[in-house]
């Protein structure tokens, strides 16, 4: 429980990925196979997160063991890189799908649309990356290793998966619930997660050093 309590922020830190929201917003608004396009979308994020994640966590397995010095400039690097992304994401303002990043026609190609966002992620996999990192100095191994392996998986694949789901649950009113959500991600997500990133980069920093 101790290990989970360490890695929960970065593990929640996976799941905020407004470009991610955004794009799948977008996606299921599309007039023609929206929920087909959608998942082709999942499918592509899915399979390139899984790859990036199982990478990360070999490497770091096979590294070398935690120490006073091993770890410092990787939580430097990336406590650095959260506090210049929170900037970036304030400054630029909401994130919003274009059409330019959007496929024109066919649901597969949204497959590759989804592989190529989740793949320059950065923040979602600095996320992977820290809690790599602190499973390795807490000596997590084997199936407990699997099983966070799987739960970032999951919580990075959330802004995908959270439309979808109110998609299929809320029926007619989905349509309403889903504007909404596109309505305040356009008025106020860039300003939530700037915050959120300032926080966990300022976590990173003093992680070495706690």
């Amino acid at each position: 429980m101790t290990d989970l309590i360490r890695v929960l922020p970065y593990i929640l830190g996976a799941a905020i990925s407004p470009v991610l929201l955004v794009m799948t917003l977008f996606v299921l608004s599309r007039p023609k196979q929206p929920i087909k396009k959608a998942l082709m979308f999942l499918a592509g994020s899915a399979a390139t997160l899984l790859a990036i994640s199982g990478i990360i966590f070999i490497t770091t397995t096979i590294g070398p063991k935690q120490s006073s010095t091993n770890d410092l400039l990787p939580h430097i690097i990336i406590g650095l890189l959260l506090l210049f992304l929170a900037f970036n994401i304030y400054h630029r303002g909401p994130a919003k799908a274009t059409t330019k990043a959007a496929p024109k026609d066919g649901p597969f190609r949204y497959l590759a649309l989804g592989a190529v966002l989740m793949a320059t992620n950065f923040t979602t996999i600095a996320m992977i990356f820290e809690v790599a990192l602190e499973l390795r100095a807490d000596s997590i191994y084997g199936l407990a290793k699997i099983a966070y392996l799987v739960l970032v998986v999951l919580f990075g694949l959330m802004p995908v998966l959270v439309p979808l789901i109110i998609l299929i649950l809320a029926g007619k009113r989905s349509p309403e619930i889903l504007a909404s959500l596109s309505n305040f991600m356009n008025k106020y997500a860039h300003i939530v997660t700037a915050i959120f990133f300032v926080i966990l980069g300022l976590f990173s920093l003093a992680k070495p050093f706690i």
